[in-house]
C-alpha cells in the first residue's frame, strides 16, 4: 500500500457529506426564508458552535467577489455563490467547508492536501457528529441517508481526489486509464467538478452512486484507483523523461522562463505553463518548492487576484498582476 503523502501526483483528498433535515422540503422546494434562517442557518450554526473553529458567511450579504474567491478556493460550490439564500461555514484552518441550503441541505466536505482520505473522513466526522447530536437528519433504514439525487443515497459520502497527471496525458495513455473508471464505480470531473474542464493536466476524481456500500468501503475503492493512479502516473512520467529527451527540457524550461520573466500572463497560458513547470520539479529539472507552485495556482484566480489588489481588475490588470505574481513565487 502507498503510504506517503504522494503530492507530485494527488494535490488534494476531499470527503463530502451530503445531510437533509427531517420534515424540511428539499432546497429546490423549500420557500420560507424563515425556515431557512432559522432551521437550517441558525440550527447548523448552533450546531457547530461547541467546536469553536467555525464562522458563517451568507450568500446574500457576501460581496460577489469574495463569493467567487471561496469558489477559487474550492471551500463552496457555484451553485451556492449564486444562491441567495445559501450559506457556508467554515473552518478556522479552512479545510472543513459546510455548505447550507446548495443541492442538499448540508453539504459538509473536509480538503487536506496530498493523498490522505482517511485524515480527510476522520476529520470531517467530528463536525458531522456535532451536527447529527443537534439536528435531526432525513434517514431511511432500507435506503440510508436521504438525498435530493438519488444517485448520493445511502452513505451520502463522495470521496474524491484532485490528481495531477501530464505523464499519462503526453504520454496519450491518459484516455485508456479513464475509460476503465467506471468497472471501479468512480468518475473523473473537471477542476471545479461535475461540469467543469480539466486544466493544467488537473482532473477530480470521485465515486459514483453506491448505495448500500459503507463510508468503509467506499473510501476503499476511492483508495485503492488513487494508489493505482499514483503507479501509472509515476511510471509514465519515467517513459516521458526517457523518451522525452532534450525536447521535453527545453519545453519545460522554456516555460518556466516565460513565468519568471512576462510581463504580463493569461489565466488559460498560465495554467498550460505552470503545469509543465511542476513536472519539471518532479523531475528535478527545476529546483523549486513544488507546494508553492500548487499554491500560485489559486492565488492567480481572477477573484484572488482582485481581492489581493483591493479593487476589481479588469482582464490586463489582472494579466498583468498574475504575471508580477508569478514572477515573485518562482523567481531565482
Amino acid at each position: 500500500m502507498i503510504t506517503d503523502r504522494c503530492k507530485d501526483v494527488v494535490y488534494s483528498s476531499r470527503v463530502r457529506f451530503a445531510r437533509n433535515i427531517t420534515g424540511l422540503p428539499f432546497p429546490e422546494k423549500l420557500t420560507g426564508e424563515e425556515e431557512i434562517y432559522s432551521v437550517l442557518m441558525r440550527g447548523v450554526e448552533k450546531a457547530l458552535a461547541p467546536l469553536g473553529e467555525f464562522r458563517m458567511y451568507r450568500m446574500n450579504g457576501l460581496d460577489p467577489l469574495d463569493a467567487q474567491a471561496l469558489v477559487e478556493k474550492h471551500l463552496i460550490s457555484p451553485a451556492l455563490a449564486s444562491s441567495r439564500y445559501g450559506a457556508v461555514m467554515i473552518s478556522k484552518l479552512q479545510d472543513i467547508s459546510v455548505m447550507i441550503n446548495e443541492e442538499d441541505h448540508i453539504r459538509a466536505q473536509c480538503i487536506v492536501r496530498g493523498f490522505d482520505l482517511n485524515g480527510a473522513f476522520k476529520r470531517l466526522v467530528e463536525a458531522d457528529k456535532a451536527m447529527a447530536e443537534k439536528l435531526e437528519f432525513a434517514f431511511d433504514s432500507k435506503y440510508g441517508y436521504l438525498t435530493a439525487c438519488p444517485t448520493n443515497m445511502g452513505a451520502g459520502m463522495r470521496a474524491s481526489f484532485m490528481v495531477f497527471l501530464p505523464g499519462l496525458t503526453l504520454t496519450g495513455a491518459l484516455n485508456s486509464v479513464l475509460s476503465t473508471l467506471p468497472q471501479f464505480g468512480v468518475t473523473a470531473r473537471g477542476v471545479y467538478g461535475e461540469g467543469s474542464e480539466e486544466k493544467g493536466f488537473m482532473y477530480q476524481i470521485s465515486n459514483q452512486a453506491m448505495i448500500g456500500a459503507t463510508e468503509e468501503e467506499i473510501l476503499g475503492r476511492v483508495t485503492k484507483v488513487a494508489e493505482s493512479f499514483i503507479r501509472a502516473e509515476r511510471a509514465a512520467r519515467e517513459d516521458l523523461a526517457r523518451k522525452g529527451g532534450i525536447e521535453l527540457q527545453d519545453k519545460i524550461m522554456r516555460a518556466y522562463g516565460i513565468l519568471t520573466n512576462a510581463c504580463k500572463i493569461s489565466s488559460d497560458e498560465f495554467m498550460e505553463l505552470i503545469a509543465y513547470v511542476k513536472l519539471g520539479i518532479s523531475l528535478e529539472y527545476i529546483k523549486a518548492d513544488a507546494e508553492k507552485a500548487d499554491d500560485i495556482i489559486t492565488l492567480t484566480q481572477p477573484a484572488m487576484l482582485c481581492k489581493a489588489a483591493g479593487k476589481k481588475l479588469n482582464s490586463e490588470e489582472r494579466d498583468i498582476t498574475r504575471a508580477r505574481l508569478v514572477k515573485n513565487a518562482l523567481g531565482r
